[in-house]
Formats: C-alpha cells, sequence, structure tokens
C-alpha cells in the first residue's frame, strides 16, 4: 500500500485551490513584493498555481506554463524577493493548518517542495544573489 500523496492530504484540489487563495492574499497585501504582482492577470496566475502545487505536491494536474526562469526573466527578482515570497507561504500553511488538517511534517514537506523552486526563479548561479 502506497503512502497518501501530499496533495491528498492537503484535501486534493480543493485543498490546493484553498491554499492557492490565502497564499496569494498574503503574497499580494505585503509591501515587498506585492508590486511584482500589479499587472499580473490573478486568475490565469491562480490557474497556473494551481497546477503548479498539484504537480509539486503528487496530484493530478501537472504545470502547464512555461519554465519558471523564462517567466521571471528580467524582473529583478533577488533571493530577498523569493524569501519574503516563500515566508509568506510557511505563514500561510501555519494560518490554514487547522483548516487544512495538515500536521507539522506535511506544512515542511510542501514548503520544501515549493521553496526548491526558488532558485531557479531568481537565476542562483548566474550571480544574481540579490
Amino acid at each position: 500500500m502506497s503512502e497518501e500523496s501530499l496533495y491528498d492530504r492537503i484535501g486534493g484540489e480543493d485543498g490546493i485551490v484553498k491554499l492557492v487563495g490565502a497564499f496569494y492574499d498574503r503574497v499580494l497585501a505585503d509591501p515587498e513584493i506585492g508590486p511584482f504582482f500589479k499587472h499580473v492577470p490573478m486568475e490565469a496566475l491562480r490557474k497556473m498555481q494551481k497546477e503548479f502545487f498539484s504537480e509539486a505536491l503528487g496530484g493530478p494536474l501537472f504545470y502547464s506554463g512555461r519554465p519558471l526562469r523564462e517567466v521571471h526573466a528580467g524582473m529583478q527578482i533577488k533571493r530577498y524577493h523569493l524569501k519574503r515570497f516563500t515566508d509568506c507561504l510557511l505563514a500561510t500553511l501555519e494560518a490554514e493548518q487547522d483548516d487544512l488538517k495538515l500536521e507539522r511534517k506535511d506544512i515542511d514537506a510542501i514548503y520544501s517542495r515549493i521553496a526548491l523552486e526558488a532558485d531557479e526563479i531568481a537565476g542562483v548561479g548566474k550571480g544574481e544573489d540579490g
């Protein structure tokens, strides 16, 4: 018998939609990183993020967008922006822990899987440490 995926433990698609919604509410309210999303069509972003989180957490949806490095190229995103972004994710996971029925190990695993993409977004390894 295989272990239940993070996708299943978070509540499947409904849990992902709830997480992405709460997460982006927090991101958009952040004075440092919210402005990056000023001209972003949020409905399309939330759809892409639903796919991204689903794939990262072992769900049935797969990310269909362009490569993350390509999408974020030229946006002047630095490590400290990504730190704030991932801090928003952790704060969201902790705030929604009871509602999403997550254990601490689930929060840590979700955070780790999503945070892995941060280096690609910032172009780490190309002198863009910021």
